[in-house]
């Protein structure tokens, strides 16, 4: 028992040194990458004359005009091929709008490309405007938000009433990081990124050798492998440290190791995503409450309420991870006020499980605090997982999110020790 345990702690302190090691020489070199990520240009309407700049609608049967050397893809592809639209638009850079129907269509057709012609557009329709009652601080916000979190190439700017208001905010606020249309997308780092995979390999061996096995993806799908690797990972990360200022750290180097091992051109610009996003936000709070419910399975019907309860967060918590959440009004606008004041929104999965963390002493129902706390680590875990967020950004805005949640949770122990101690 002794040896595997030496054997553990060794394996675990491989993985912190090689990721903090491989972090210090390669981060740098990321960190310009994405500093040129955020170079963006204008899109007006009056510029999509037809010719040059065609809007080509996938819902209709009319071919790519010849002539075109941008073509911007929108619409529901119901005639159209990606391989086929591919190679006829070899040459020509496309057009990606975001939370379009075409979305994951024109991402494939990039893909099928491959010359690097193509960038990403954010616009905001009229009629989103008036559905959601957008200001124009609200679309200031929602621009600023597209170039400094997702590093679009390109914002579309419709003949709306703030129009020429927000153009001039936008260009004070990003000065010197305006190119003319269309700007490219982001170069990536010349770094080996496949060392990368080290870190999480010794920290999948420190916590079961037997989940190398997975290393048999490798040569079928390399994206499906590194899904499972970092995935599983997170297990490593939480259950082989001891001391929660580990965890922490764990977490934040696997996360790095992540974002930097998909630090390829077309990760970069969201035309590839992590596809582990889902596993890894429910895998480890999932194993932790199914681990402390089995431990206490005699007094189940006890922990019924608590169960019953924990289904529909669990299944709001996932849908919020992506992009169908719904955002109400007043928490848009709390969004809004915190990115003002803080530049880049901590995440409130982050401020509101970070106390439960570091908090003990549930007695039996410690592992429903467990659980609920870990939310707090796979969501930072997450944040790296948006490759084509630039890592400054989320290394800040995990910061941000460990300092205000631990702030929470001095004044609850504070609160809860002075109230249990009046008791």
């Amino acid at each position: 028992m002794r040896k595997l345990s030496n054997l553990r702690n060794s394996l675990y302190l491989a993985f912190l040194m090689s990721s903090i090691i491989l972090s210090v020489i390669f981060l740098p070199e990321r960190i310009v990458s994405d500093q040129k990520g955020v170079k963006f240009s204008f899109l007006f309407d009056d510029m999509i004359d037809g010719k040059r700049v065609v809007l080509f609608d996938l819902s209709s049967k009319k071919d790519v005009p010849e002539d075109a050397e941008v073509v911007i893809l929108k619409g529901d592809p119901r005639f159209w091929d990606p391989h086929t639209l591919a190679k006829k638009l070899e040459g020509k850079w496309i057009g990606i709008v975001e939370f379009d129907p075409s979305y994951n269509f024109a991402r494939k057709v990039a893909l099928l490309k491959e010359d690097g012609l193509f960038f990403r557009i954010h616009t905001v329709k009229s009629e989103e405007i008036k559905k959601m009652n957008l200001d124009e601080d609200a679309l200031f916000h929602r621009y600023r938000r597209a170039v400094l979190e997702r590093s679009v190439e390109v914002l579309w700017m419709r003949n709306i009433e703030w129009k020429d208001r927000l153009v001039e905010r936008l260009t004070e606020y990003f000065k010197g990081n305006i190119t003319t249309f269309p700007t490219p997308p982001q170069p990536a780092p010349h770094f080996p990124k496949w060392m990368f995979l080290i870190p999480p390999l010794f920290l999948l061996a420190s916590l079961d050798p037997r989940l190398l096995f997975i290393t048999v993806l490798l040569p079928f799908s390399e994206e499906w492998f590194v899904s499972l690797l970092f995935s599983i990972g997170t297990l490593g990360a939480y259950f082989i440290p001891k001391k929660k200022w580990l965890k922490v750290l764990s977490f934040l180097l696997l996360s790095i190791s992540l974002s930097l091992s998909l630090s390829d051109v077309y990760h970069l610009n969201q035309i590839l995503d992590f596809r582990g996003i889902k596993l890894s936000l429910v895998l480890l709070p999932g194993v932790i409450f199914l681990k402390g419910f089995w431990k206490n399975r005699k007094n189940w019907k006890k922990y019924l309420p608590l169960l019953l309860l924990s289904v529909p967060v669990g299944v709001y918590y996932v849908m919020r991870s992506g992009n169908i959440g719904l955002v109400l009004s007043l928490e848009r606008k709390i969004r809004d006020w915190l990115e003002s004041a803080l530049v880049i929104r901590p995440r409130f999965k982050e401020i509101v499980c970070y106390p439960f963390f570091w908090l003990e002493g549930f007695r039996e129902y410690d592992f429903f605090r467990e659980s609920f706390g870990s939310i707090a680590l796979v969501s930072m875990f997450n944040t790296f997982c948006h490759i084509k967020t630039p890592i400054l950004v989320s290394l800040y805005r995990s910061s941000l999110g460990i300092l205000i949640g631990y702030a929470f949770f001095f004044v609850l122990h504070l609160i809860l020790n002075r109230f249990l101690t009046s008791k």
